[in-house]
């Protein structure tokens, strides 16, 4: 494991913490890329970012400086993001699984909280649905993994499988310039939300689109693309979510598309139907980044369920 200790001359971000270290670990035949910060006799809290772009500096920008000051904070790279490369063969839900359990012994985490966005949700419920014992509460922001189909499925399934097309957007995005990078960025904020820092994120996603580009890697993760059938999904987490035995907090922007309010709705009655706390709680005026759109009230959202979940509040 190397670590090296970052003292960037930057505002606000992951990388700005004082003391922030960033450890390269080698887990399950390839590196994975994690961010701790945070006073280590604070509860521990793991953050896993969401798919496509998306990588732990860019979803976590605000939350994780936010939540540092309480927590002793892990943001993990998944496999083929952020500085989690190269990694080769198939990363699908159960070879994940390994990789982040084999992740988490290295680091010495056991008792942990997990914070996940979109398929980093997914894979949170899929890790406390199979190692109970080590996760004491889990905040999910629109998680993957909770519907029977996707809109427009039978076009989005000739998508994947026509060849060349899995490469296609990152040919494309490749090729801009900021002012068409931040446009692209802007796009996907809703409710009349702006970007905290857009330069920075800019940046971001720059270096995740020149990563993907150099690796010859998918624009769409292998969790997504296995699991996308022609008339409906081949797999999905409604078997495992019944298997949670930590309380839950499962946060939607009002204004998002790509997870429906029903399926949230039911994903929390199925939690709840088990016997343990889980409650839904959605924020106007937001989308599904929702702690880049509305950072006060997803900060706030967070750090009250953890603070009484793993007893920091106490």
């Amino acid at each position: 494991m190397n670590d090296v200790l970052e003292m960037k001359g930057i505002t606000g971000g992951v990388e700005s913490l004082d003391g922030l270290k960033h450890h390269d670990l080698m887990v399950c035949g390839g590196p994975l890329s994690v961010y701790e910060a945070g006073h280590t006799g604070n509860p521990k809290v793991v953050m896993l970012h969401g798919a496509m772009y998306d990588e732990a500096r860019f979803i976590w920008d605000q939350m994780f400086p936010f939540l540092s000051k309480d927590y002793h904070l892990f943001a993990l790279d998944t496999p083929r993001h952020g500085r989690s490369r190269p990694w080769k063969g198939t990363m699908d839900h159960s070879r994940l699984m390994d990789i982040l359990h084999n992740a988490f012994d290295q680091l010495g985490l056991d008792q942990i909280s997990l914070v996940g966005l979109s398929m980093g949700g997914g894979l949170s419920i899929e890790y406390a649905s199979l190692y109970p014992g080590k996760v004491r509460s889990m905040v999910l922001f629109e998680p993957g993994g909770l519907g029977d189909r996707v809109d427009l499925e039978f076009i989005t399934w000739l998508y994947i499988k026509t060849p060349g097309m899995l490469k296609l957007l990152n040919r494309k995005y490749i090729k801009k310039d900021n002012t068409a990078i931040r446009k692209m960025l802007e796009s996907i904020y809703v409710g009349g939300s702006k970007p905290t820092d857009p330069e920075r994120l800019i940046s971001i996603l720059k270096d995740e689109v020149k990563g993907k580009y150099d690796h010859g890697e998918n624009d769409m993760d292998d969790w997504q693309l296995n699991s996308i059938g022609p008339f409906r999904l081949k797999w999905n987490l409604l078997d495992r979510i019944p298997l949670i035995k930590c309380p839950t907090l499962w946060l939607r922007g009002a204004d998002s598309v790509l997870v429906k309010q029903h399926e949230m709705e039911r994903a929390v009655k199925l939690a709840a139907g088990s016997g343990t706390e889980a409650e839904l709680k959605i924020i106007p005026n937001a989308g599904h980044i929702l702690p880049l759109e509305r950072p006060e009230q997803a900060n706030a959202a967070v750090k009250a369920f953890l603070d009484r979940t793993t007893g920091k509040g106490i």
